[in-house]
């Protein structure tokens, strides 16, 4: 059951239709919802800035705030677009030189001087040195993780809990829900690509004198040579970060099935398609839930590789 809460209001009776989606590279989630203006709905009144905020069987998915809001006199209805607290991370800008400080505390640093309300964040252990200036908040605090990431080789992203900014490592938890063929999927598009693969990367010193590399020879030899190259930074480790430089087949799945809440951008999944033969674990790159006349129904983008949205210095 779906309840959606305007402030204090409850206009779940009013909603025809809501979707509900996230995707990697856009980072906050985002609700859109539309209702047919009658005198009930004048009384409440939906404006920008106004809480949005999303149940299923009473367990809240989304909480927002009103971005976008359009009126259609013709037909009489009204189209609302929420997004969730990720969005403050994308549009504030600021300035700061970190020293000898982790991702975590950097994060922490951030969202105490913008009073943003913080959950779980992931754990760092390396102490960076991260000059910015006029950077949103989210490419900053990207930064950060990216350049731990590069030290562990775990992918990290941010999402939003009741209000609260996480960082969580990305495909670290698995759904518990199967997407089968025999049972809950519609419809598969599968693709392959070599477009991103990295099959090699040289490493140089910061007096560009080449130390050496890493390499898979497997794909090297069927598809050729496809090279990076990596400078030395201070206290990471040259050959760990070429060697989570490497780059594989991208194998995407575009699937649409019966909807499941827990199945959002961040999770990994588990498939059994019979069409294409993928059985596995995929991690979860965008999905959209629609909801509909009593049905919920979910588009996902699956990635047989786990990456993040990463930033660079």
């Amino acid at each position: 059951m779906l309840k959606v809460l305007v402030g204090t209001k409850d206009i779940s009776e009013f909603v025809s239709s809501l979707t509900w989606s996230g995707d990697l590279g856009q980072a906050a989630r985002k609700v859109e919802f539309s209702y047919v203006q009658s005198d009930s709905m004048q009384k409440v009144n939906v404006s920008l800035g106004n809480q949005v905020r999303v149940l299923y069987d009473n367990k809240e998915i989304f909480r927002g705030y009103v971005f976008y809001k359009e009126i259609d006199t013709e037909n009489d209805t009204v189209r609302v677009t929420a997004y969730d607290g990720l969005i403050y991370l994308l549009k504030n800008k600021a300035t700061y030189n970190f020293k000898n400080i982790t991702a975590d505390a950097i994060t922490r640093k951030i969202a105490q001087d913008f009073g943003i309300q913080v959950g779980s964040l992931a754990s760092a252990n390396l102490r960076q040195k991260l000059i910015v200036e006029g950077e949103t908040l989210y490419d900053i605090i990207m930064k950060a993780y990216t350049n731990e990431s590069k030290h562990t080789g775990k992918k990290y992203m941010p999402l939003f809990r009741e209000g609260k900014l996480n960082i969580i490592e990305k495909g670290k938890t698995v759904v518990n829900y199967v997407l089968s063929s025999s049972e809950n999927i519609s419809n598969v598009t599968y693709s392959e690509s070599l477009e991103n693969m990295i099959n090699r990367v040289k490493i140089y010193d910061e007096n560009e004198k080449y130390i050496g590399k890493v390499e898979n020879g497997e794909w090297i030899r069927a598809y050729g040579i496809l090279q990076d190259v990596y400078t030395k930074e201070k206290d990471k480790n040259a050959y760990t970060v070429a060697r989570n430089m490497l780059r594989g087949i991208e194998k995407t799945l575009n699937i649409r099935a019966l909807g499941n809440v827990d199945c959002i951008t961040g999770m990994a999944v588990k498939v059994k398609d019979k069409a294409t033969g993928l059985t596995g674990l995929f991690y979860i790159d965008s999905d959209t839930h629609t909801f509909e006349n009593g049905q919920h129904m979910m588009d996902l983008t699956l990635n047989f590789q786990n990456i993040m949205d990463e930033k660079s210095e």
